[in-house]
């Protein structure tokens, strides 16, 4: 498999906003946990965490992380949770494992400096082929609930048989890093083969720019039918190459909170660092075929179809329908009380209570009635 080393520059734009993902990431799913007491240990892995910091010492995941804890100090201190970090940094056939030995360093300095956090975080590091150490430490992952992530610089980790394990685990949510372009130029190679068999007629029917999508779509036609669990995509373009996140999870508060992610760092669109449906072009309109719908302009028509036909007929059906097609709740909000002032559908109270807090926490139905 290609393979480059992150960390012999520093850090692109398209690298921090993979960093920042997670990092905001991190930031959402921390407190969900703190905040239970019953909840006495959370697990945050990360197989690729690099030294700690770029050359010009830009924070990577380990880092970032620590950072992210230590805003929740407060909380930490109330609730006595702990949480174990699972640092992993391995270079392939080189002798001297110097990122490793960086990694350790620059961690165990930020925590000198901020030593009240060794009272919650207890650290351990591995040298070791993340392709090994991830089935190794599986029993961990599944003892508590845990944040994985694959920040791989290849294609490895979308294969079948560690999608089956993260099929199975229940309390865990991972994000992995997919350099999608490779199998467009390279899908067809045994290498790829193995990792993803993939019809490459099908693939390039679609647009370069898709061809994270079309990965994820086909890593989700391998999940069983009675799967619960949750992927979506973000891809990230680098000049020329289309690389992505896929994130998963199987509770719908995960899903909330990175589809918000995603969606305020693109308003257009939610799932890339660029105007992957070219949504600019199509406020133009086209002097013979008309404007063409943006994405969001698109699920809006949808939905609005689904809830007159009567196939969705209350909040919890509408909030679900809105997460499975990656939108969030605000897009779903303005459908629902655009309907009731035109007295298309009815309702009780002000709002259409659409949110994972009114759905799942309070247990507030509301039902909408066709006018």
């Amino acid at each position: 498999m290609p393979y480059k080393d992150l960390h012999s520059e520093p850090f692109d734009e398209t690298t921090k906003t993979k960093l920042e993902i997670f990092e905001d990431y991190a930031e959402a799913w921390l407190p969900t946990f703190i905040t239970q007491k019953v909840i006495p240990k959370i697990q945050i892995f990360d197989f690729f965490s690099g030294p700690g910091y770029d050359q010009i010492e830009v924070p990577g995941s380990p880092i970032r992380l620590l950072n992210k804890i230590n805003t929740y100090l407060g909380l930490f201190f109330k609730t006595d949770t702990k949480i174990e970090l699972y640092f992993n940094e391995f270079e392939p056939n080189k002798y001297k494992q110097q990122k490793f030995e960086l990694l350790k360093q620059n961690v165990e300095e930020y925590l000198n400096l901020n030593p009240k956090l060794r009272h919650f975080v207890s650290i351990q590091y591995f040298n070791e082929d993340a392709d090994t150490l991830f089935f190794k430490l599986l029993p961990n992952i599944k003892s508590s609930p845990s944040l994985v992530y694959l920040d791989q610089n290849g294609v490895k980790f979308i294969s079948q048989q560690f999608l089956n394990e993260l099929e199975k685990l229940k309390a865990v949510d991972f994000i992995y890093f997919v350099s999608s372009s490779y199998f467009w130029r390279l899908g067809s190679a045994e290498e790829f083969k193995r990792v993803l068999n993939i019809d490459m007629d099908d693939l390039k029917q679609n647009k370069y720019q898709n061809v994270h999508r079309f990965i994820l779509n086909e890593v989700k036609r391998r999940l069983p039918e009675s799967t619960n669990l949750q992927l979506f995509p973000f891809s990230l373009r680098k000049g020329a190459n289309i690389y992505g996140i896929i994130f998963g999870a199987k509770h719908y508060r995960a899903v909330d909170k990175f589809l918000d992610i995603a969606w305020r760092r693109n308003a257009t669109n939610g799932e890339a660092n660029f105007d992957i449906d070219e949504d600019a072009k199509k406020v133009q309109g086209d002097l013979f075929g008309g404007r063409q719908m943006t994405k969001v302009e698109k699920f809006k028509e949808e939905l609005e179809v689904l809830i007159l036909s009567g196939h969705l007929i209350n909040n919890m059906q509408v909030l679900i329908y809105t997460y499975e097609s990656g939108h969030i709740p605000g897009h779903s909000t303005t459908v629902l009380k655009k309907l009731k002032k035109e007295e298309k559908i009815d309702y009780s109270g002000l709002t259409p209570g659409i949110s994972y807090e009114n759905v799942f926490k309070k247990k507030i139905v509301v039902n909408y009635t066709i006018k």
